[in-house]
């Protein structure tokens, strides 16, 4: 009896990963964004992260969005087991006012969850009767350069750059998100928070294994300032390869 109850006990968290694991699964690494402040006008563009994390082929066969204002495209449709793709979101601020809350669905044949939803959310600062900016306290992120040409280096290498930036507005600046374009680069960053006049750098490390020739990848910091949410830097080589 007791034999019979270890093999059972064994072989449940087994079956039950199995069952979890079954068929298509859709899941998002984010599935709500906030791009903070901006002024009407403003186009937001974010890119979601979908996955399957099932064992057969997901296939998304729809895509909506809650309001004409938002428009939403995926790189692919069909997703392999393991892998994933990205959804575009750009969301167009012209004659909107005040809190946003706008819904992007996603269809698919996950049987567990058919209809995955990712969210927009912010607030939109309206301009004057000029068409001018009204006059609010509003953060700035600013850079000394947003470019930098690590030159020759040798395949396999890892070099690193910091990026220095300061809050040249008048209101407190936050950043919400420090993307990189490929795992092959790692940002850390130093004051995610910081008052008008502070300064805060960005630590980039880019590991140049299996690569050769030109290289060019990019980093998106997305903040609270409502003329530019987004920024984004870039770091190019040219990597020699190493001669076995």
């Amino acid at each position: 009896m007791k034999k019979n109850l270890l093999i059972a006990l064994f072989f449940f968290p087994v079956s039950f990963l199995s069952a979890q694991l079954a068929g298509p699964r859709i899941q998002a690494n984010i599935s709500q964004y906030d791009f903070g402040e901006i002024m009407e006008g403003i186009v937001v563009k974010f890119s979601f992260q979908v996955k399957n994390a099932g064992d057969q082929v997901l296939h998304i066969t729809n895509i909506m969005t809650s309001c004409g204002c938002t428009a939403a495209a995926m790189q692919n449709d069909e997703i392999q087991a393991g892998e994933g793709t990205s959804i575009n979101v750009e969301f167009n601020s012209e004659g909107k006012s005040g809190p946003q809350h706008r819904i992007v669905t996603l269809a698919s044949n996950d049987p567990s969850n058919p209809s995955l939803k990712l969210e927009i959310t912010g607030k939109v600062l309206s301009k004057d009767k000029n068409g001018e900016p009204s006059q609010v306290a509003t953060p700035k992120l600013q850079f000394e350069k947003t470019l930098h040409d690590f030159g020759k280096i040798k395949e396999g290498s890892i070099v690193d750059y910091t990026f220095k930036y300061k809050n040249v507005g008048s209101a407190p600046l936050e950043i919400s998100h420090v993307r990189t374009s490929c795992g092959c680069t790692a940002a850390v960053i130093s004051g995610k928070s910081l008052k008008p006049k502070e300064e805060g750098t960005l630590k980039v490390e880019f590991d140049s294994s299996n690569r050769e020739g030109v290289v060019t990848r990019t980093i998106t910091l997305t903040s609270n300032d409502p003329l530019e949410p987004q920024k984004i830097l870039t770091i190019m080589a040219f990597i020699e390869k190493t001669k076995d």
